[in-house]
């Protein structure tokens, strides 16, 4: 079933999931990005606003989030040091900081003229509000929101941190205080709940969490997460919603509430298991993460990594490795950008652009796209075209 207005497209979700939270982007330049994906026909933005990083979305139920959750002391520079000696835990006393507060939100009025923007462009701006994990700035906000209440402050480093959502009465308090706001702020059909990169450690070592665990009759406690997405999917849809999540919220089975998977871990791996489960699947795997290199990386600027250039994005097929039964469950897809190496809009449109254009067509045209050296033959214009916009690109 599909809730995104109908077009002649190939795929029904052709989106773009912005990460405003590693760096906080000015209202004017998402807009500006709509404007950039109008003019590609792409339909979605999926718009990330809560990480350990940064909280980006006003409450006006837990104020807090945006008066401590949304402002760090300062940022990492370069690389984690836990990538070289081997630390788990995300900030490490070799790292180097650039000593300057960052943040910033976005007020509610603010969201709701985004969405009327978008929507006259064909755009539906859905909203990602990560639980139960990527929780350290609303941790750092409502240290109650911890098992163990511990005085945290908002993440400066990058990677995931261990302290994540309590999921018994309280938890599911705020998340449905939250839920609550974005239901009334955002037009869109969907709601992304993340359920991504939740570790379980505090999990298991709460005498709470494990009692928890023992009421539902669960063993592991990726079982408890599956209790409490479902919970969250049987309350969206009483606010006639439909819930959104990363591949992980069926680690522990399928939860109820008919969710939609954004399948990111593996390019036919997490889609395979999803569709096999009968689940609506988005394509948005590792190949369509433009925070990675598009070259070689050491010609490129500092990057998470080596990613896929422009030609891969071209080549890329959705229904690599679906069994053919299921392939009418692969909804569309989707490209990310995530920011944590991303610090200037400028490097942002160097990033995105022109790989963007490459997944708007084979999410737009299918298999009925022209050949790439076609497609390549067009691109000066188009570049041009978004130029006008004020938006950049990396070089042909």
């Amino acid at each position: 079933m599909s809730f995104l207005p109908s077009d002649d497209g190939a795929f029904q979700w052709r989106g773009f999931m912005l990460d405003a939270c590693r760096h906080f982007w000015p209202m004017e330049e998402v807009r500006r990005l709509v404007d950039g994906m109008a003019l590609l026909k792409l339909n979605v933005l999926h718009f990330h606003l809560s990480e350990d990083q940064g909280w980006r979305f006003e409450s006006k139920k837990w104020p807090k989030l945006t008066e401590i959750g949304a402002w760090r002391d300062e940022t990492l520079v370069g690389r984690p040091a836990k990538w070289e000696d081997g630390n788990l835990y995300p900030e490490s006393y070799k790292d180097k900081f650039d000593g300057k507060k960052h943040g910033g939100f976005y007020t509610q009025d603010e969201l709701k003229e985004l969405c009327a923007y978008a929507k006259k462009k064909g755009i539906t701006v859905v909203p990602e509000i990560d639980m139960p994990g990527h929780m350290r700035a609303a941790r750092a906000a409502y240290p109650e929101l911890g098992y163990d209440g511990k005085v945290l402050k908002v993440g400066k480093a990058w990677g995931v941190y261990p302290e994540v959502l309590r999921v018994d009465e309280l938890g599911l308090k705020f998340c449905k205080d939250i839920l609550d706001e974005l239901c009334e702020v955002f037009d869109s059909p969907y709601i992304h709940i993340g359920g991504d990169e939740c570790p379980k450690s505090e999990w298991e070592e709460s005498q709470t969490a494990r009692e928890q665990l023992k009421e539902i009759g669960g063993k592991h406690m990726d079982e408890l997460q599956r209790h409490f997405t479902t919970q969250i999917a049987a309350y969206l849809h009483e606010k006639g919603k439909k819930m959104l999540g990363w591949d992980e919220i069926i680690d522990g089975g399928v939860p109820g509430g008919d969710p939609i998977v954004v399948a990111w871990r593996d390019w036919t791996k997490a889609a395979q298991r999803s569709t096999a489960a009968g689940v609506q699947t988005i394509q948005a795997p590792g190949l369509l993460y433009f925070d990675h290199a598009q070259g070689p990386v050491d010609k490129e600027p500092l990057s998470i990594g080596p990613g896929a250039d422009l030609e891969a994005v071209y080549a890329f097929d959705p229904y690599k490795g679906i069994e053919e039964e299921h392939k009418d469950l692969i909804y569309g897809m989707q490209a990310q950008i995530w920011t944590e190496y991303v610090p200037t809009i400028d490097h942002l449109w160097y990033m995105v652009f022109p790989r963007l254009i490459a997944l708007a067509d084979v999410a737009y045209l299918g298999d009925k796209r022209p050949s790439y050296e076609e497609f390549r033959k067009g691109l000066p214009a188009r570049l041009e075209e978004l130029k006008a916009l004020g938006i950049g690109s990396h070089p042909l």
